[in-house]
């Protein structure tokens, strides 16, 4: 795998890498720039939806989820078929997912269809192309079947480089195609997003009660190696949370020319969500640093987060119980 520069000019990349089609328009990934989940990302950017419009509709805006067994990270963002067919259908595509291995015919089958979709500027979304299993976008195609990909792993906004070695399974160089399908009615879908949240209100309350309890539990911290890896985890999380919950204020707010009568209770929920923001932010959401994980083999400091863990369990009820408000007077 390679890099190509992304300060060049596009025409000039074109000529040295020999390539056939790149799309030009498509801005590099990276985490912190405010969207931190690669799927609705990644398709919002490949479809030019809002992001947090397809998090808001899909539900993941509303949502906890948490590995509290292994503290995987990955586990905080949207990947289950529900919440992806949903961001799907917000954003006027239906999701095709053709997963490697593939054979010399099927492969042929694959490469043609990436070109075509290059073509017609609705680029494929890839999983695993660069680094760990998030989602990238193939933006560019050469004649010797090679790919070019924005992934949120890419060195200084460099574009990547891949080849058939790299599609290896459903989690290394998975395409997922993108097929148009008509508009969806706007105040349907965001009611289908907010009634995907409010279900699952009481998975995402025994999340955070299990993810406050976990940093209470201070006998499996006990091995310094797995705690600093549970540091950058939970550290991943709490950034996944905060932009999960910016994103559906931001969702809620805009919902209020849309649908009539909830206005008051989607701005309740909204104040709820950004209170716990802020509980988030207090916490930490820059960078992770060595120093972030130094902090968490303390045990001080993990009952510290368990507790404003705790706090923003109690934002999140209110935020439901507006949540359920608003949805009852909705017409």
């Amino acid at each position: 795998m390679g890099h190509l520069a992304g300060g060049d000019d596009p025409e000039a990349r074109v000529r040295r890498s020999g390539l056939t089609k790149l799309l030009r328009d498509v801005a590099p990934l990276e985490f912190g720039a405010g969207r931190e989940c690669s799927f609705p990302a990644a398709l919002a950017t490949a479809t030019k939806s809002e992001y947090d419009w397809l998090m808001g509709t899909s539900g993941a805006a509303f949502d906890v989820t948490i590995d509290l067994l292994h503290f995987d990270p990955l586990a905080a963002t949207p990947r289950d078929p529900e919440t992806m067919s949903r961001a799907a259908r917000a954003a006027g595509v239906r999701l095709d997912d053709v997963p490697p291995p593939y054979d010399e015919e099927l492969r042929a089958l694959v490469g043609s269809r990436i070109r075509e979709a290059i073509d017609e500027k609705l680029p494929p979304l890839i999983r695993g192309a660069v680094g760990p299993p998030e989602f990238g976008l193939i933006v560019g195609y050469t004649d010797d079947d090679r790919y070019l990909v924005r992934t949120f792993f890419d060195k200084d906004g460099k574009l990547s480089e891949i080849g058939w070695p790299d599609f290896i399974d459903a989690d290394h160089g998975g395409p997922v195609f993108l097929d148009r399908e008509p508009a969806p009615d706007r105040a349907l879908t965001a009611r289908d997003g907010i009634d995907a949240g409010i279900a699952r209100a009481p998975a995402s309350t025994v999340a955070l009660a299990g993810w406050a309890a976990a940093l209470r539990d201070d006998a499996r911290w006990v091995d310094t190696k797995h705690a600093g890896t549970a540091a950058f985890a939970d550290h991943a999380m709490r950034i996944v949370l905060a932009d999960k919950r910016r994103a559906a204020a931001r969702f809620l707010r805009g919902l209020r020319t849309l649908l009539t009568g909830p206005g008051g209770d989607l701005l309740r929920a909204a104040e709820s969500y950004g209170y716990v923001v802020e509980a988030l932010e207090k916490l930490g959401t820059k960078p992770f640093d060595a120093s972030v994980a130094m902090r968490f083999l303390d045990g001080g400091h993990r009952r510290g987060i368990a507790k404003s863990l705790e706090a923003v369990l109690g934002h999140e009820k209110e935020a439901h119980d507006a949540l359920r408000a608003a949805r009852a007077s909705m017409r």
